[in-house]
C-alpha cells in the first residue's frame, strides 16, 4: 500500500481554553472583601471618584463608609438644625438687644422729659427775668424769685447731667456748677447794668445747650415706630423755645411802650413765625401731638383765639403804643398758659411713647420666652435626633453586612448554575438564552469533530454493576474534561461511552479547528494509557478515535433541558469514522489531513486496507475521498511509555463495533 510521507514543519500554536469551571469552597469574606461584594452588586466600580468626592463617600458595609455615612446623615440632619439654632439665637439676640435698647431709651426718654422740663423752666425765668429789667418793681421781682425756686427744683431733680462733647463752657461740666453760675447771675442782676436783649442773649446761649442735649438724647432713643412722635417732640421743644423769646420780647415791648431797637422786632416776629411753623410740624408729624393739644384746649378755645388776635396785634402794631406793665404782665401770663399747654402736650406725649414702648417690651418678653421655650426644645432633639441617626446608620450596617451575605451566597450559586450552563451550551449560546433573545441555527462551513469510544466496551459492561459502569465512566470522562480545557474545543456531548467533542464553533477559528482537536486526540490517547479501570485494577482502557472536517449546523433543540445539537453529514462521517478505526489509533479522514497538512506540524500515515470501499454508504459521503489516515504524532510531542499490564483488547471488538453501529 501507497505510504504517505511524514510531513514535519513548525508546531501549530495551542491556545488554551477557560480554566476548570470545579467550584472550590469559600470562606468568609472580610469586610473590605463585603464591601467589594456589594459594591459589585449594585454596579459601582471601586476607584471610579478620588479626591473630596472618594473622602465623603462610603459604603455603610465597613467601619469606615459607616462613619462617612454617619457623617452624611449628620451634616444632613444637623445642618438644618444648626441652622435652626442659629436663626433661633440670633432672633433671640435681636430680641433680647431690643429689649435692653427699649429699656435705655425708656431711661432716656424719662431724662429728655426732665430735660424738658428744665428747658420750660429756664425759658419762664429768663422771660421773667426780661420782664423784670424793663419794668423794675416789687410785682415783678416777687414773680421773679419765684422763677428761681422753681428752675432750682426742676434743676435739682435731674437724674443724670450728660456732659456735650462739643460744649468747652465750664459752667455745664457739672450739674453744681451751673447751679453756682445761675446764683452768681441771679445776685449781680442788679448791679450788671446790662440791657434787656443781653439778658435774654444770656439765658438764650444757656438755654441752646440743654436743648442740644435733648436733641442728642432723643436722636439716641428713636427707635421703631416711635420717631416720628419723638420729632414732633423736638418740634414742640422749639416752638417753646420761640414762644418763650416772643413772651419775653413782647412783654418788653409792652412793658415800655414799644421795641428796644428794630432788631428786636426782627427778632420777635422771627421767633413768632418759628414757633407757628415748629408747632404745624409738631401736628404733622404725630397726630398724638396734636390730638394731645387739642384736648387741653378744648375748654379754653376762645382763650387761644384772643391770645393768637393779640400776638397778631402785637406784631402789626408796635408804633404808638403806651407803656403798660399791667397789660405786659397780663401779656406774659396768657403766653405762659400757652407754654404750660405746650409743656403738658409735650408731657403727655412723651407718656403715649414709654406707653407704647414699653407694650413693645412686654411683646419682646413673650416673644423672648417663646423663643427660649423652642430654643430649649431644640437642644433637647437634638441628642435625640444624633442617637435615632446613629442608630439607623448601625442599622443599615447591619443590613448591608446582610445584604452583602445574601449576595455573596447569589454569586456563589450563581456560578454554580453557570457552570452548569456552560457545562450543558457553549458560553454565548447560553449568555443569549439567558437575555431572553431567540437562538438560531447557525451554518459552520468547516469544523473538526472528534469521536471516541472505548474499546470492548459492550461487553465489559455487560460483566459489571450499574455502579462500576458509572464509576468507570466518570474516572476516564474526568480526564478527558481535564485535558480537553487546555484546547479551544467544545464538548458536544457523552452517550454511553462514546465521547464527541468539536473544534471551530460557537466561535470560529479559521482553519486551527483541526489542529485544536489533533493535539487534543493525541493527548487522550496518550494520557488513557494512565487510567486504570475502577473494579479491575491493573488493567487500563483502549481508546478508538476518528476525525473529521466538514459542515456542520449546529442550533438549540428542546426548552425544558435545551441542548446544542450538530446536524449533517459531516457528524455521520466522524462518528464512521471512529467504528471503523482500531484501537489507540486515531482515524482521519482526507479532509482533516488536508487541513493538518496545510498547517503543518502533525505526522501522518495512510491507512493500507479497502474498509472504506467496502462500506459503500461512507464511500458515498465522502464523494470519492475514500483515502483515510493514521494520525500518529505531531512534532515536539513527548508520548508517555505504555504501561506494561493487561488491558481490555481481548475483549470482542466486533461485539463493540457492532453496537456502535
Amino acid at each position: 500500500m501507497w505510504r504517505v510521507t511524514k510531513t514535519k514543519v513548525a508546531p501549530a500554536r495551542v491556545s488554551p481554553n477557560m480554566p476548570s469551571s470545579v467550584m472550590t469552597s469559600e470562606i468568609s469574606l472580610s469586610p473590605s472583601q463585603l464591601d467589594a461584594a456589594i459594591m459589585e452588586m449594585l454596579q459601582i466600580r471601586a476607584g471610579g471618584e478620588s479626591g473630596l468626592a472618594a473622602a465623603c463617600k462610603g459604603n455603610p458595609i465597613t467601619d469606615s463608609g459607616k462613619r462617612k455615612q454617619m457623617c452624611r446623615v449628620f451634616s444632613v440632619v444637623c445642618v438644618p438644625i444648626a441652622i435652626l439654632i442659629g436663626m433661633t439665637a440670633n432672633m433671640f439676640g435681636s430680641t433680647l438687644q431690643g429689649y435692653l435698647d427699649a429699656t435705655s431709651i425708656r431711661d432716656g426718654l424719662r431724662f429728655s422729659t426732665q430735660l424738658g422740663t428744665l428747658i420750660h423752666q429756664l425759658q419762664k425765668e429768663r422771660d421773667q427775668s426780661a420782664l423784670y429789667l424793663s419794668a423794675i418793681g416789687p410785682e415783678t421781682k416777687l414773680k421773679l424769685l419765684k422763677a428761681y425756686t422753681t428752675t432750682d427744683i426742676t434743676l435739682e431733680q435731674l437724674d443724670q447731667w450728660p456732659k456735650a462733647d462739643n460744649n468747652n463752657l465750664k459752667q455745664f461740666e457739672k450739674k453744681e456748677m451751673f447751679q453756682v453760675f445761675l446764683n452768681q447771675h441771679r445776685y449781680r442782676l442788679d448791679n450788671l447794668n446790662q440791657s434787656v436783649t443781653e439778658e435774654l442773649h444770656h439765658y438764650t446761649n444757656n438755654i441752646l445747650v440743654f436743648i442740644n442735649w435733648l436733641y442728642d438724647s432723643i436722636s439716641e432713643a428713636r427707635s421703631g415706630t416711635v420717631w416720628r412722635s419723638l420729632v414732633a417732640f423736638l418740634e414742640i421743644t422749639d416752638a417753646k423755645e420761640s414762644l418763650g423769646l416772643e413772651r419775653a420780647l413782647g412783654a418788653i415791648c409792652l412793658a415800655r411802650g414799644g421795641f428796644p431797637t428794630f432788631d428786636d422786632y426782627l427778632w420777635f416776629a422771627e421767633s413768632q413765625d418759628v414757633a407757628n411753623a415748629s408747632f404745624s410740624s409738631a401736628r404733622l408729624f404725630s397726630n398724638i401731638a396734636a390730638d394731645i393739644f387739642d384736648t387741653l384746649v378744648e375748654n379754653n378755645k376762645s382763650f387761644l383765639t384772643d391770645l393768637n388776635d393779640q400776638r397778631l396785634d402785637l406784631r402789626l402794631n408796635i408804633l404808638d403804643r403806651n407803656a403798660s406793665i399791667q397789660e405786659a404782665e397780663n401779656w406774659f401770663d396768657k403766653m405762659s398758659v400757652y407754654q404750660d399747654v405746650l409743656l403738658e402736650t409735650q408731657k403727655a406725649l412723651m407718656d403715649k411713647i414709654i406707653a407704647k414702648l414699653d407694650e413693645s417690651d412686654e411683646e419682646d418678653l413673650t416673644k423672648m420666652i417663646i423663643i427660649a421655650v423652642v430654643f430649649g426644645l431644640v437642644l433637647m432633639m437634638c441628642p435625640l435626633i444624633l442617637h435615632r441617626v446613629y442608630s439607623l446608620t448601625t442599622e443599615m450596617q447591619c443590613f448591608s453586612v446582610s445584604l452583602a451575605d445574601r449576595t455573596k451566597a447569589l454569586k456563589k450559586e450563581q456560578k454554580r448554575t453557570n457552570s452548569l450552563l456552560y457545562q450543558m451550551l457553549p458560553k454565548s449560546v447560553a449568555e443569549q438564552l439567558k437575555k431572553n433573545e431567540q437562538v438560531t441555527a447557525e451554518t459552520f462551513e468547516e469544523v473538526t469533530i472528534f469521536f471516541s469510544d472505548i474499546v470492548g466496551f459492550t461487553s465489559l459492561s455487560a460483566r459489571c454493576s450499574p455502579v462500576q459502569v458509572v464509576n468507570m465512566l466518570n474516572s476516564l470522562y474526568t480526564l478527558f474534561d481535564d485535558r480537553i480545557d487546555q484546547y479551544d474545543v467544545y464538548k458536544v456531548e457523552t452517550i454511553g461511552d462514546a465521547y464527541m467533542v468539536t473544534s471551530g464553533l460557537p466561535r470560529r477559528n479559521g482553519k486551527r479547528h483541526a489542529a485544536e482537536i489533533g493535539s487534543m486526540a493525541l493527548d487522550l490517547v496518550d494520557n488513557i494509557t494512565s487510567i486504570e479501570i475502577p473494579h479491575l485494577p491493573g488493567t487500563h482502557f483502549k481508546l478508538r478515535v476518528g476525525l473529521h472536517t466538514g459542515p456542520v449546523v449546529a442550533g438549540i433543540v428542546g426548552y425544558k433541558m435545551p441542548r446544542y445539537c450538530l446536524f449533517g453529514e459531516s457528524v455521520t462521517i466522524a462518528s464512521r469514522m471512529e467504528s471503523l478505526g482500531e484501537a489507540m489509533k486515531i482515524h482521519v479522514s482526507q479532509p482533516t489531513f488536508d487541513v493538518l497538512r496545510e498547517l503543518g506540524g502533525f505526522e501522518l500515515e495512510l491507512r493500507e486496507n479497502d474498509v472504506i470501499v467496502r462500506d459503500r454508504a461512507l464511500a458515498v459521503s465522502l464523494k470519492g475521498n475514500l483515502r483515510t489516515f493514521w494520525l500518529v504524532g505531531r512534532v515536539g510531542m513527548v508520548r508517555k511509555p505504555k504501561a506494561a499490564t493487561s488491558s481490555v483488547s481481548d475483549l470482542s471488538e466486533e461485539d463493540d463495533n457492532l453496537g456502535q453501529e
